[in-house]
């Protein structure tokens, strides 16, 4: 990436102005613009705005917009709060140089269809915290255009009676996702996120729909489950598998992360 001006902001008024402004490009770790070949007249780096943090509070967890894939996988309350679903879906991610570049900010601003991480917040029914904006809730995010400037401050997170279980899906170890997966029962309620497809992560109703309110179904129903999400949702084509192929694994990996919940 071709930079012309870069500018560290002091403070989230200052790097939302630039942003409204000058329509300046953001960057949170910059993993990814790294491999950007575009030119950007102006740069703003959020490093210096304290936007690293995982904050437990009662039975929410709140994540700064700068934390790294690598304090995800390896915090303590997050492993704790939701028995190492963070862990397990981002251990994966190319190396530990990587992870610790990654932001979730970076990631969810991106809304990249190959995130691993995206497809276990839509699952948890994550809220984001955007500045100026307010919270709105991950599947809105994800599927409706901003009104205004995108600027993350962090990710809200319920604790409260949450299990959830990840499966992946990947030609090597350290590649990314032919098709992922996050199943999530919460309060009598089942949440199932498929991503990964090449497309963003999407939730299906009809998967959920199968399980209705039974915190631990029969390896029938969790069969079911898959076949509805399979059905359901569309995926792609890319280098990594074909639509028939992802189809296919579906309803495998989402049978899998049903029967994983605890």
């Amino acid at each position: 990436m071709e930079i012309s001006t870069y500018v560290r902001p002091q403070s989230l008024e200052e790097a939302y102005s630039l942003l409204a402004d000058k329509k300046a490009f953001l960057i949170g770790g910059g993993a990814w613009s790294r491999m950007n070949a575009r030119k950007v007249d102006l740069a703003v780096d959020l490093s210096s705005l304290d936007l690293r943090f995982i904050k437990k509070s009662g039975n929410k967890i709140e994540i700064g917009a700068m934390t790294t894939a690598r304090d995800l996988e390896t915090s303590s309350e997050l492993n704790e709060a939701f028995n190492g679903l963070f862990r397990k879906a981002l251990t994966h991610i190319v190396g530990v140089q990587m992870r610790n570049l990654i932001t979730l900010g970076g990631t969810v601003g991106g809304k990249f269809g190959f995130s691993d991480l995206n497809t276990v917040l839509l699952a948890l029914d994550a809220k984001v915290v955007l500045y100026k904006q307010g919270e709105v809730d991950f599947e809105s995010y994800l599927t409706e255009k901003s009104k205004g400037p995108v600027l993350i401050e962090k990710i809200v997170l319920d604790t409260e009676n949450v299990h959830g279980a990840y499966e992946g899906v990947r030609i090597s170890r350290t590649d990314f996702s032919i098709l992922n997966s996050c199943a999530v029962q919460r309060k009598g309620a089942w949440r199932i996120a498929v991503g990964a497809r090449p497309g963003g992560p999407r939730l299906s109703g009809k998967a959920a729909q199968v399980l209705g309110s039974t915190e631990k179904p029969a390896a029938e129903s969790a069969k079911k489950a898959g076949e509805a999400a399979a059905e359901e949702l569309d995926f792609g084509n890319d280098v990594r598998g074909t639509s028939e192929y992802r189809t296919s694994v579906c309803r495998s990996l989402v049978k899998r992360a049903i029967q994983e919940v605890e």
